[in-house]
Formats: structure tokens, C-alpha cells, sequence
């Protein structure tokens, strides 16, 4: 692998890999702390069914089938669609894949929305592990977090080329903190990599019927982020973002596991991420906070990267209302500024977060989001590999939406 390849990993693991690697700060903390008992089946349990969720939601979805679908480089619902189009024998077909494209948008930008909320705001609140700032209220962690968010939108028009350069070294700091904290942890109870068994998954679900259900709409914020490796797709191309992401699903799986040890060692933790990390290296926590706070503001590039690429695929197809377009690239294209959607965003998540005022709180309407634009890009997935009668890959396609259907 040459120096280019290398550099060109780092960036995406900044520009795409931000949100689903900011979950790991709030996916245990929202199970435990909303649905389940945190006893050591219950968590080697919630382990398996997170660990499987990210290799076939996101793995298998995403990084292998979805991204081998593309036009002129790029994917998304939009490019799904143009791909899908002329391969349908009826206009009623094409109306009603039109309309889904526009659900698949819709919960697209919903997600746009939930995502800098959840993530900085759930970063923000880890100031209260601080020693004197424990009673901090929470409208002063909103107005941080808000202030925190303008700054992010406000960087926007420099392009996506500055961003992906700034923040791709970033992340690969992050995703390493989180891979070593969760080393540290599983050395105390490697038991729980058991989890990799989906035996633990499915007796999990067998034992708790109805409340498995409530689980499994909290499991999904492991993947929450995942859609962006085919969203992104159009700025750094395919083999660096599949490449990047083997690495990222290694990191994560380390910190969420080690999450699992440290909470059936300490049954007790509520905010789970942020008490670990305190327990194993008080005198690095604050460092770790300010890190964790640059990885959530990385969390949200990454989706307004792909509401940009989607908005602009809108614009070339005519589906969507023109706006002004900046490009930022003088090489690439599809790197893009669009002033009206960057603006509109910030509006909604402040409001957002004005409205739900903690990040736990919008954990459900941030997996609705998240599970129904994965079944959208799913369904017609499945069309477009039956219909080019690859039906290997179509039927592997049908298996994962059905699965992504368990989740809503």
C-alpha cells in the first residue's frame, strides 16, 4: 500500500467514519439506561447482537453490496434510483420507486438533523464526570453544544478537501483511544468475546420476546452512520472508504466489547463510555472529553457531506429545487458547498436539541430514522440485483432488509 492509498484511508475515516464512530459514547449507556438490566447475560447478550447488526448492516449492506452500485463514482438513494430506472418495464413502477427515493430522502435528512444533536450534545454531558462540574445544568451543556454546532456549519464552506484533511488525522487518534480503552477493559473479563457467537444474539432475543423488540430499536445507534459509506461515496471513492471501514469495525468492536467488560464489572455505570475511560486514566479524562467532543463535531461532517451529495444528486436529476452549488475542488467535482441545506441544517439542530434537551432522549426517533432509510436503499437494492439477474447478490440483499425490517 503506497503513501497515496494511505493518505487517502485517512481521509475518509474523517469524512465518512464520524458518526458511526461516535456511537460507542451513547449506544450501551441509551440500552441500559432506557430498557434492560445490565447483568453479564443481558450484556453478552446486547455484545452479539451489536457486533451483528455492524457486520451485516453495515458491512454487508453497505460496505460490500451497496457500493458496488454507482454512477459516474457516487451513491446514494438518488444514484440508486438512475440506476434502477431504466431497468423497470412500467411507468407506475418508476412513479412508485420515485416516491420511495423521496421517503429514502426525507429519512435521510432527518437523520442529518438527529445526528449533530445526539452526538454533541451526548459528548458535552460527559463534562459531569469533571470534578466540580458534576451539577452543571443542562441548559448550559445545550448552550455548549450549540455553540459547538455553529461553529461546525460555519467551517462548512471551506470544502470537504479541508475537512477530510483536518479531521481524517483526528479520527484515527479517536478510533485508536477507543480501541486501547477497550483492550484495557477486555483484559479484565475477555469473556466477552463470546458475544461473537450469534448464539448470544438469538437466546437474547428468545428469552426477552416483546422486550427485545424495545432493545433492538436502541442496538440500531450502533450503525447509525453506516448509510454515510454510500452517501460519501462520490468524494473519495469506493476502495478507500471499504478499506478504511475494515479497520473502523475492528476499533469499534474492541471499544464496545470493552464497554461490556467494564459494565459487568461495574453494573453500576450509567454513562458507561465516559466512566470506563475516568476509571482507567483519570489524569487523561479531560483530554479524552475535548477528543470526544472534535469526534462528534467529525460525527456530523460526515452526514452533512452526504446531505450535500445528496441534495446536489437531487439538483442534476430534477427531482429537487434548485440552489446554489459551490464547488470546492478544483479537481473533484463532487465536492461541493451548498449554502441553503448547511444553513437549514443548523436551524433544525438547535431546535432539536432545544426541544429534547438530552441526547438519550432522541436515541428512538434516531433509530426510526436510521432503520427506515437502510430499508429504503435495501428494497431497491434488491430490485436492481434481481432485475440484472445477479441473484446471488440480490438474494444476500433480501436477507439484510429483512433483517434492517426486525429494527423498526
Amino acid at each position: 500500500m503506497n503513501k497515496e492509498n494511505i493518505k487517502q484511508i485517512v481521509k475518509s475515516t474523517g469524512l465518512v467514519f464520524g458518526d458511526i464512530g461516535t456511537s460507542p459514547i451513547y449506544t450501551l449507556t441509551v440500552i441500559f439506561l432506557l430498557v434492560t438490566r445490565p447483568t453479564p447475560s443481558e450484556i453478552i447478550g446486547v455484545l452479539s447482537l451489536i457486533f451483528w447488526t455492524m457486520a451485516l448492516l453495515v458491512t454487508v449492506q453497505y460496505a460490500w453490496l451497496a457500493t458496488s452500485l454507482s454512477k459516474r463514482g457516487e451513491g446514494g438513494d438518488i444514484i440508486l434510483r438512475d440506476i434502477l430506472t431504466p431497468l423497470l418495464k412500467s411507468s407506475r413502477q418508476v412513479a412508485f420507486f420515485t416516491i420511495f427515493t423521496f421517503i429514502g430522502i426525507s429519512l435521510l435528512i432527518g437523520d442529518g438533523v438527529i445526528t449533530p444533536a445526539i452526538s454533541i450534545l451526548s459528548a458535552v454531558e460527559g463534562m459531569r464526570l469533571i470534578p466540580g462540574l458534576e451539577q452543571i445544568s443542562q441548559g448550559i451543556v445545550i448552550f455548549i453544544a450549540a455553540i459547538i454546532a455553529m461553529g461546525l456549519f460555519s467551517f462548512q464552506s471551506k470544502g470537504t478537501e479541508k475537512v477530510a484533511g483536518t479531521f481524517g488525522p483526528l479520527m484515527v487518534i479517536w478510533f485508536s483511544a477507543l480501541a486501547i480503552s477497550g483492550i484495557i477493559s477486555i483484559i479484565t473479563f475477555p469473556a466477552v468475546f463470546k458475544a461473537i457467537n450469534p448464539y448470544y444474539a438469538i437466546e437474547f432475543l428468545l428469552m426477552h420476546k416483546f422486550e427485545s423488540f424495545l432493545v433492538l430499536s436502541n442496538v440500531i445507534l450502533c450503525a447509525t452512520g453506516g448509510e454515510a459509506l454510500y452517501a460519501d461515496m462520490g468524494h473519495l471513492g469506493r476502495g478507500p472508504i471499504v478499506k478504511a471501514w475494515s479497520i473502523v469495525f475492528f476499533a469499534l468492536i474492541l471499544n464496545y466489547f470493552g464497554q461490556g467488560a467494564f459494565l459487568i464489572n461495574h453494573p453500576q455505570a450509567k454513562n458507561i463510555l465516559f466512566e470506563m475511560i475516568f476509571t482507567q486514566a483519570e489524569f487523561l479524562y479531560i483530554p479524552f472529553l475535548i477528543l470526544s467532543i472534535i469526534a462528534t463535531i467529525i460525527a456530523s461532517q460526515a452526514m452533512i457531506s452526504g446531505m450535500f451529495s445528496i441534495v446536489y444528486q437531487g439538483i442534476i436529476t430534477r427531482i429537487m429545487p434548485m440552489f446554489k452549488v459551490d464547488y470546492t475542488s478544483s479537481e473533484l467535482r463532487s465536492q461541493i458547498y451548498i449554502g441553503t441545506v448547511n444553513w437549514f441544517l443548523l436551524i433544525f439542530v438547535i431546535i432539536i436539541m432545544l426541544i429534547f434537551k438530552e441526547s438519550h432522549q432522541l436515541a428512538t426517533a434516531y433509530g426510526l430514522a436510521v432503520t427506515g432509510s437502510m430499508t429504503v436503499t435495501g428494497t431497491m437494492m434488491i430490485w436492481t440485483f434481481y432485475l440484472r439477474k445477479n441473484y446471488t447478490r440480490g438474494t444476500i440483499a433480501l436477507f439484510v432488509t429483512m433483517v434492517v425490517l426486525i429494527f423498526l
